[in-house]
């Protein structure tokens, strides 16, 4: 024994040898090595997610828990773990988000049949506090839909060399508490849409184009709808800027915007606000108004333009001109104003880890389904590329 410990190396021979003779298990043997000759820097970069997944307020007992990661224009999954009786979860992640690669980790959890999302990882100092991903007790709207309240709509209207082109936003909250789910057959929310409107598209903001469509003078979506908000967006054309948007009683904000050059119109049922050119050559004109009671509000010819009542300069001073957050309207596109709402290009990668999970619990789908994904999956990864 002298001997042996006396030879270099020898007490670390020593350790093992003893270790071995103390453990049938060859896996503990194997794990004991590996810890005691892994150099301490290696140890200390092991870069670690913990995370708690609950069900409102409670702790979530049963589940697994998926880590994605994000990087320039892809999207993946790299692994899942089940979680602990105390909701618990542990992730390895590869190396740390870096914000200035958009290098990104996030977590998502399926219950009742519903994908959740916890937060973007973008730092690592974001891995200090526990990661939460939050998952809720569903609610079953009636056939037709749930009255969800509409937060807040803006209307981009854009000439056009065969009429006027319109990007109709549409920003819900969910206040229940529960996710909102369609039943077999029906819908989780509708809106009714001008007449007259063609070329339609639909769910190009925060859900897929599966999940809400324009049928009979209607936009509906079967998508489910977590508490807090989500985002729709319809685009459209229409030979006539003469038309009358229909309004849901209680629709807390209605912008409408007008791109110049335009006939003098006047909207009943809003306020004109201002004239505001965002940059050369790129002017809008701007009508608000809050709390409507519906059923519409009509564009109709007018001399001139009216001045904005007292109240709303008020309120102008405390509004973004965009849906709402804290998010500067800038002059471009409605394509552009639709990229800022929805936070680019993350909230894009967010719907092609949706469409992934979705495609891949249907078990592939049929031919049409799988080429539906695939031309979905490559528009929304050309966008990201685009922002990128």
């Amino acid at each position: 024994m002298v001997a042996l410990l006396s030879e270099p190396g020898g007490v670390v021979r020593w350790v093992i040898k003893d270790v071995a003779k103390a453990c049938s298990d060859i896996g503990i043997v194997t794990m004991f090595l590996i810890v005691l000759f892994m150099p301490p820097e290696v140890l200390a970069q092991q870069v670690i997610m913990r995370g708690t997944a609950f069900l409102g307020d409670t702790a979530m007992s049963d589940g697994t828990v998926v880590l994605h990661h994000l990087t320039q224009g892809t999207q993946g999954e790299l692994d899942s773990t089940k979680l602990g009786r105390d909701g618990a979860f542990r992730f390895s992640l590869p190396r740390e988000p870096d914000p200035i690669l958009s290098d990104i980790f996030f977590a998502s959890i399926r219950h009742n049949g519903v994908l959740y999302f916890g937060p973007m990882i973008r730092s690592a100092e974001e891995l200090d506090s526990v990661y939460r991903v939050s998952v809720y007790d569903t609610l079953v709207a009636r056939p037709e839909g749930f009255p969800v309240a509409i937060q807040s709509r803006s209307v981009f209207i854009e000439p056009d060399s065969s009429g006027w082109r319109v990007t109709d936003l549409f920003e819900l909250r969910n206040d229940e508490g529960q996710t909102i789910v369609a039943r077999p057959g029906g819908d989780t929310w509708r809106h009714r849409m001008p007449v007259g409107i063609r070329s339609v598209e639909v769910g190009e903001g925060e859900v897929s184009a599966d999940a809400v469509r324009y049928q009979n003078g209607e936009v509906i979506a079967k998508a489910a709808l977590p508490p807090g908000g989500r985002l729709f967006v319809v685009r459209y054309e229409v030979d006539s800027l003469f038309m009358s948007l229909p309004v849901r009683a209680g629709t807390e904000r209605l912008d409408v915007l007008i791109r110049e050059p335009a006939p003098t119109v006047a909207i009943d049922g809003l306020d004109f606000i201002e004239r505001q050119e965002f940059e050369p050559g790129s002017t809008y004109r701007r009508f608000a108004g809050a709390d409507l009671l519906g059923p519409v509000v009509t564009i109709v010819k007018t001399e001139e333009v009216r001045s904005p009542h007292v109240e709303w300069v008020a309120v102008l001073l405390g509004l973004t001109l965009v849906v709402v957050g804290s998010i500067v309207l800038r002059p471009r596109s409605p394509n552009e104003l639709v990229a800022l709402r929805v936070e680019s290009r993350q909230q894009l990668m967010l719907e092609v880890a949706r469409l992934d999970e979705d495609f891949d619990g249907r078990g592939g789908g049929s031919e049409s389904e799988r080429k539906s994904y695939e031309r979905r999956r490559a528009e929304l990864l050309r966008t990201i590329r685009e922002l990128s």
